[in-house]
């Protein structure tokens, strides 16, 4: 089989072209997100610290009347039944997908915006990521009417 010097020459140009586009497309990362979520705990006067534990890691935030834990959960809802499972008689759970609260985790939304967003940042269009927040709270927080779509 042989080909066409005008398919030749395509080839030659395209192949370091899109090796060269691969090696710059910056990689998945969750690492602004805790920040944010960290910075707009703070703004609406909480304190916050850190947490790990052998499952995943999350974010304690304390004010002078409520304590609330905020997770960054899987787009695909694989760790819902984790997360219910830390959620006392006298806590609620929320999620939280693009600055919207949900009672229960939209999983054909948070997969979909995820791939979408995967997609976008591979071809460096975007740094966004587009996680879902699952925040288990006191009842007496209403975590559920706090500003989250000023977290962005």
């Amino acid at each position: 089989m042989s080909f066409s010097p005008a398919l030749k020459w395509l080839i030659a140009i395209l192949l370091p072209l899109t090796l060269a586009w691969k090696l710059t497309v910056k990689a998945d990362r969750n690492d602004h997100l805790e920040e944010d979520v960290i910075a707009f705990l703070t703004r609406q006067g909480f304190h916050t610290v850190v947490a790990e534990d052998t499952n995943f890691r999350r974010i304690l935030a304390v004010n002078n009347t409520c304590r609330m834990r905020v997770m960054i959960g899987s787009s695909d809802g694989s760790d819902r039944d984790m997360t219910r499972s830390l959620v006392a008689a006298d806590e609620s759970l929320i999620f939280v997908h693009q600055g919207k609260v949900y009672q229960e985790q939209p999983i054909l939304l948070t997969v979909s915006a995820e791939k979408w967003a995967r997609a976008l940042r591979k071809m460096g269009l975007t740094d966004r990521n587009e996680s879902v927040l699952a925040v288990v709270a006191q009842r007496q927080c209403d975590a559920e009417r706090l500003p989250w779509d000023q977290l962005q």
